[in-house]
C-alpha cells in the first residue's frame, strides 16, 4: 500500500516491518511503558514540586505519570515498525483542530446537558463542593495541557497502537473497537467504588467503545482525543462522582447513594450512544467522516 492510498491512520498496520510478533512484542513494551515505567515518573513531579496542594497532586499525577509515554511511545512504534512516529494517531502528519474541536465541544456539551436534567430531576444529588477559587483557576489553566497530554497518551496506547495490532489481524472494525476497549477497561479496575465483577469495568468498556468509535470512523486519533480530554476535564473540574476513585477538584459532587452498579453501566451506555449518534451526523455535516457504511461490514 502506498502512502497516498492511506484514509485512516489504521491502515498504517500494513505498512513498513508487519509481522504478528514484532506487534506482540510491541504490544508488551507499550503496555509496559505506559502502566509501569511511565507511572514512575510521577516520582519527578514530586521532586520538582513537592507541594500538596489537591490542585498540584492532580496536576502531577495527571501530567508527570504520562508524559514519558507520550513521548517515549510514538517514537518505538516508528523505530520498531520503520514507519513515521505520528503513525500512531493519524494517517499523514496533520494537526485536525476540526476534529479535536468536535470531539471536544461534544462530549463537553453532552455532559453538561445531562447533568443539567439530573439536577433539575432531583436537585439533592448535586452538592457543591466549594474550593479555594485562586487554586481552582490555577489547576483550570494548567488542566488543559495534563489532560491533553493524558487523553492522547491514553487514545495512543489503546485505540492507536493496540488498535492497529488488531486491525493488523482482522479488518473487522466491530472486532478492533470492541477487543481495544476491553484491554483499556482493565487497568480501571477498581476505579468505581462498590462495583465488582464485570460492573467495575463496564462503563469503561462503555467509553472505550464510544472513543474507539470516533477514531475509527474520523480516520484519526484527534476527535477520540479531543472527546476523552473534555470528559476527563469536565468530571475533575466541574462535576464529580462520589463513586469515583480518582482525585478531583470539581465544582459540584454528584451524590450516587441509591445508585447500583447496574444503573451506573445503563447511564454510561445511554451517554456513549448518544455521542456516537450525534457525532455520526456531525461528521456527516461536516464532511470529517472517514470510513462508509460498505467499510464497516468489512472483516
Amino acid at each position: 500500500m502506498q502512502n497516498s492510498t492511506i484514509k485512516s491512520y489504521l491502515d498504517w498496520a500494513t505498512i513498513g516491518r508487519k509481522s504478528i510478533l514484532l506487534y506482540i512484542i510491541g504490544f508488551i513494551l507499550v503496555i509496559f511503558i505506559s502502566l509501569i515505567l511511565g507511572q514512575m515518573f510521577f516520582i519527578v513531579g514530586e521532586i520538582i514540586m513537592p507541594f500538596n496542594s489537591p490542585g498540584l497532586k492532580i496536576f502531577k499525577f495527571t501530567f508527570f505519570s504520562f508524559i514519558f509515554s507520550f513521548i517515549s511511545i510514538p517514537l518505538l512504534i516508528g523505530l520498531l515498525h520503520k514507519r513515521p512516529w505520528w503513525s500512531i494517531a493519524m494517517p499523514e502528519k496533520k494537526i485536525e483542530f476540526k476534529k479535536f474541536f468536535i470531539g471536544f465541544c461534544l462530549v463537553l456539551s453532552i455532559n453538561i446537558i445531562f447533568n443539567a436534567i439530573g439536577y433539575f430531576y432531583d436537585p439533592s444529588q448535586y452538592i457543591y463542593s466549594g474550593c479555594n477559587t485562586y487554586e481552582w483557576f490555577s489547576l483550570f489553566l494548567l488542566a488543559f495541557l495534563a489532560f491533553f497530554i493524558q487523553a492522547a497518551t491514553e487514545e495512543m496506547v489503546y485505540r492507536g497502537y493496540i488498535s492497529q495490532f488488531i486491525y493488523r489481524i482482522t479488518k473487522n472494525p466491530l472486532l478492533v473497537v470492541l477487543v481495544s476497549s476491553i484491554i483499556f477497561s482493565l487497568p480501571h479496575f477498581g476505579n468505581i467504588t462498590g462495583a465488582n465483577g464485570i460492573y467495575a469495568v463496564l462503563p469503561y468498556i462503555e467509553m472505550g467503545v464510544m472513543f474507539g468509535w470516533l477514531a475509527y470512523r474520523s480516520g484519526s486519533l484527534w476527535m477520540s482525543i479531543g472527546a476523552h480530554m473534555a470528559n476527563n476535564w469536565f468530571i475533575t473540574m466541574f462535576v464529580g462522582s462520589n463513586l469515583e476513585k480518582i482525585h478531583k477538584l470539581s465544582l459540584f459532587t454528584k451524590i450516587s447513594e441509591t445508585s447500583s452498579p447496574e444503573s451506573q453501566s445503563i447511564s454510561s451506555f445511554i451517554y456513549a450512544l448518544l455521542v456516537i449518534v450525534v457525532a455520526e451526523i456531525i461528521m456527516k455535516i461536516t464532511k470529517t467522516r472517514v470510513t462508509d457504511k460498505k467499510e464497516q461490514l468489512i472483516d
